[in-house]
């Protein structure tokens, strides 16, 4: 057994290599299991009927969020007919890929170069298609970020381990990213979106330039040649540039393949690029930096595809060379600092950064144009103007102020919080930035600049950012990250260096604290080592590896068994990574989350795409918008990418009303004619000199009536001429409208508060008023049962406190009960203005106190149990309660047709709701 071990300790010596491979398969199969927690369904804990309702008929998970199914019926249109939209029209004389749902009608043009979610959908469908024919491209969708989330990992460790020589401090910042809570939830599997093309991107390039810094040092002579990788690059760039050149012809399916070929050469000249360096490294030969440059502008070029906002982080690098080039000018001028400072090689910095500059800049504008090329420097100038888009001010409410992704962060340890899991964490990583200025390489302690000025820049602009909006606090998780691996991989170096003050003033306790945390741990181990087994290749591939690694560090510890230094520094050093990764892997074991689609809602939406007109139209509140345009294929009114717009104003007035006639005129002209009666270079925009406010008194005046009354009040009231008139009513009240079915479903409930305060908006007043000033409603949720004998008793939890109402044949009484210690006590009563009760016999309105501030809604199932809302008074005879907690009662022309099984959020069952809006014809007379 010893000689067994001694031999796996001498082949891991001999062949450093294995020891790297094993630890980046480590990372690689640690991130993807963490993500493939979401296909377990450990939310249904258990409940079979559950799971069947978030799965297909195969059992597998649907996509998770919202805007996932957005990507989805983009990549569904693309590998049917070759363009991401569901036609083609001709747009200012070309023709475009137009998308017919979104923010419809009319829907707005694509571009032909699909989204590489979309493209990543596609590849990973054919693969696995072609081994299960069973598998759907969602199905596939679903692992996509999963598999790609595998790469997060890889250069992180290698940048730590460039920075710290020390392969514990790489595998902790690695752990450290893929474990942040923030990152996983949007990269886990499932969630089928753009947010980890995000991350990929600077994390590579900041890796290849700190390989190209750390490799010219060495060398410290030009290299004479371009690496040959270079002509493959350039070859695939003039093919790109000129697939564009052919935009023009036909239906524009070249920009596609040129797209698959663009990802696919640029994704294998990096991988072989990396495949060359990893070779030569392994014979002991250096690498040319400009290798390791031209990796890093292939990266660069490759990142506008992938996000929007790619330019921050060539900002970020080109910031650092900048001023590193600036501070080695200054310290060059010392040299008495040689002794004491990593002075790089001013003249070899320049050529790189000339490179990586020049050549990213050259690429950039032969790609996509000159603006893209500029876009580093211009979209800066205009980032607050960007950020503002979340809090300005305009004449229409900002949806925006809602979204709490968008909201302004309230402390710094929220920003932590979601950049890295935990305040404490973040504050280590900031430490860890501070000590990459110190550098344990060499045999004496020196300073090293690069990493930390690199590090400060890279935090101090992402963590801005997050300061402007919740939602760009993942861009702080990657430096954070690194700092984080940083300090604990300067820690192993500190004890590595094996004096005395090292091994027991440090490494003792670093043991003692890494046991300490193990046996806090011990229970959850197993979930750690093991947290899924839905793709076992990769469950038994990670325990395989781990297996091996453990076997190896068992390995190396005996071998120094006679030495107890060298003993205490192994044992303390692998406890260091132990009690510093265990946490952040504790903390997301076990993940999970559910779908907001299931097969409830599938049913409602298969109901409307099979027996519905195509130009039919769905009004609802715009969270579930791109679910609707995904499975019934039909026209939104607004969805997850146009939801800051007028028609939040609209649609929530619509819901918020009382007037049935109002709510129809809305759902009417929006269905029908879109934005055209209130959008800017719009009759009554001009008419009133762009003054949102009188635009809508007008429209609310004239919506609810019929054609020739709303003709009287425009031309005689506000002195419209006969053409203008006309020209508003054609939008307001047009000839043809098209169909359109309204959805409720009970988390529109919850979110009364949100939809009400639009619909209520005062346009009186500044547009910079507080949300927590306008008027808006709410409901409250209970439950009601019957006692028998015609008493009924309905309890719904307000604030803390139980409102309980008991009817019975004579009386209706009411109490505000608290438990205090255990004990219940009535605190209060409460006086209702109107009651609405609903049994399988009919609704039964009744007004009760005219002072009262709250109304009741009780609603009892055939069995004596039900449900109970309270309401503001506001929204008592509201459409929406009318609708979805009364079925329609009390409305004329908005009929409930279709209602399926909600599984999403408590209230009523069935809670998804499909309502047909009948607009007759008397409003045309």
């Amino acid at each position: 057994m010893t000689n067994a071990l001694e031999k796996i300790n001498n082949l891991f010596k001999e062949k450093r290599w294995i020891k790297i491979a094993l630890i980046v398969l480590l990372l690689m199969f640690m991130s993807f299991q963490l993500r493939a927690q979401t296909a377990d369904m450990k939310f249904a804990q258990g409940n079979e009927f559950l799971k069947k309702m978030f799965s297909d008929e195969h059992g597998r998970m649907y996509l998770i969020a919202i805007d996932p199914y957005y990507y989805l019926r983009l990549a569904e249109n693309l590998y049917d007919h070759g363009y991401c939209g569901e036609t083609i029209k001709i747009i200012n004389g070309k023709p475009m890929p137009y998308d017919l749902y979104q923010y419809a009608p009319p829907g707005h043009p694509l571009p032909w170069e699909p989204p590489i979610i979309c493209l990543s959908a596609i590849a990973l469908y054919i693969l696995w298609h072609s081994i299960d024919p069973t598998v759907t491209l969602m199905n596939a969708d679903f692992w996509v970020p999963a598999v790609l989330s595998m790469l997060l990992g890889i250069p992180l460790y290698f940048t730590i381990r460039r920075v710290t020589n020390s392969n514990i401090g790489g595998i902790v910042g690695a752990i450290a990213l893929i474990t942040a809570p923030g990152l996983l939830y949007k990269t886990c599997a499932g969630f089928a979106d753009t947010p980890i093309f995000e991350v990929l991107p600077i994390l590579f390039i900041v890796w290849f330039i700190l390989e190209a810094i750390h490799s010219q040092q060495k060398t410290a002579i030009f290299a004479k040649k371009v690496n040959s990788i270079s002509i493959f690059v350039a070859l695939a760039f003039i093919f790109e540039l000129l697939a564009g050149a052919f935009l023009n012809l036909t239906s524009g399916e070249i920009v596609v393949i040129a797209s698959v070929i663009f990802y696919t050469v640029s994704f294998a000249l990096v991988l072989i690029g990396l495949i060359i360096a990893g070779l030569k490294r392994l014979k002991g030969e250096e690498v040319e930096f400009e290798l390791f440059a031209i990796l890093a502008i292939i990266t660069t070029a490759v990142a506008p595809k992938m996000w929007g906002a790619w330019w921050y982080g060539f900002d970020v690098i080109v910031a650092f060379l900048v001023i590193y080039i600036i501070a080695l000018a200054i310290l060059k001028t010392n040299i008495k600092l040689k002794d004491y400072i990593d002075i790089g090689n001013l003249r070899h910095i320049i050529y790189l950064s000339a490179i990586y500059i020049i050549g990213s800049l050259i690429l950039l504008t032969a790609i996509y144009g000159v603006g893209a090329a500029l876009s580093p420097i211009t979209s800066p100038l205009s980032y607050n103007q960007i950020l503002s888009t979340y809090t300005q001010s305009s004449g229409w409410p900002n949806v925006y102020t809602t979204v709490s992704e968008l909201a302004k962060p309230s402390s710094w340890s929220e920003i932590f919080i979601n950049a890295i899991g935990s305040d404490t964490i973040a504050i280590i990583g900031i430490i860890g930035i501070i000590l990459s200025f110190i550098s344990l390489r060499y045999e004496k302690i020196k300073l090293d600049i690069k990493y930390a000025i690199l590090l400060s820049i890279w935090l101090t602009v992402t963590l801005y950012a997050a300061t402007k909006g919740i939602r760009f606090a993942s861009l702080a998780t990657a430096p954070l990250a690194i700092g984080f691996g940083i300090f604990a991989g300067q820690l192993d170096r500190f004890i590595r260096t094996k004096n005395d003050m090292a091994v027991f003033g440090v490494g003792a306790p670093v043991g003692l604290f890494g046991l300490i945390i193990l046996s806090k741990y011990s229970s959850k181990l197993p979930e750690i080592i093991l947290p899924t087994t839905y793709v076992p290749i990769i469950a038994y591939g990670l325990l395989v590896v781990l297996g091996i690694l453990a076997i190896y560090k068992m390995a190396d510890i005996l071998s120094s068994i006679n030495d107890k230094k060298e003993s205490i520094v192994k044992i303390a050093t692998l406890l260091l990574c132990i009690g510093m990764i265990i946490p952040p892997l504790s903390a997301v074991v076990p993940f999970t989350t559910a779908p907001t689609f299931n097969n409830g809602w599938k049913a409602g939406l298969d109901w409307i795409k099979e027996t519905t007109p195509n130009n039919s139209v769905i009004t609802c509140w715009w969270d579930n918008g791109h679910i609707y345009t995904y499975e019934a294929r039909r026209m939104v009114t607004f969805d997850g990418g146009s939801q800051n717009s007028p028609r939040a104003y609209w649609v929530g007035r619509a819901f918020a009303t009382s007037n049935e006639n109002l709510s129809i005129g809305i759902i009417r002209m929006l269905a029908t004619s879109g934005d055209e009666a209130f959008e800017k270079g719009s009759v009554l925009m001009n008419f009133t000199h762009n003054n949102v406010s009188m635009v809508v008194k007008i429209l609310n005046e004239i919506l609810p009536v019929d054609r020739s009354e709303a003709y009287n009040i425009l031309t005689k009231k506000y002195g419209l001429s006969d053409r203008e008139a006309k020209l508003v009513l054609n939008a307001t009240h047009p000839e043809h409208p098209n169909p359109d079915y309204l959805i409720t479903y009970n988390r529109m409930t919850d979110i009364a508060p949100v939809w009400s305060m639009f619909g209520f908006w005062n346009f009186s007043l500044p547009p910079n008023t507080p949300n927590s000033k306008r008027e808006k409603g709410a409901f409250f949720k209970g439950t009601s049962y019957y006692l028998g004998n015609g008493t009924m008793l309905a309890e719904v939890n307000l604030y803390g406190y139980d409102y309980i109402t008991l009817i019975n044949r004579t009386n209706i009484t009411t109490a505000i009960v608290q438990k205090i210690n255990g004990q219940t006590k009535i605190v209060g009563t409460f006086k209702i203005h109107k009651l609405y009760i609903m049994t399988p016999t009919g609704v039964k309105e009744i007004i009760i106190n005219k002072d009262g501030q709250l109304s009741e809604f009780i609603r009892l199932t055939s069995e004596g149990k039900g449900w109970a809302w309270l309401s503001t008074r506001n929204l008592e005879d509201s459409v929406y309660a009318r609708l979805h907690f009364l079925d329609g009662y009390g409305l004329k022309h908005i009929k409930l047709v279709k209602a399926t099984f909600d599984p999403t959020n408590f209230g009523i069952e069935p809670g998804f709701k499909i309502y047909k809006v009948d607009y007759g014809t008397a409003y045309l007379k």
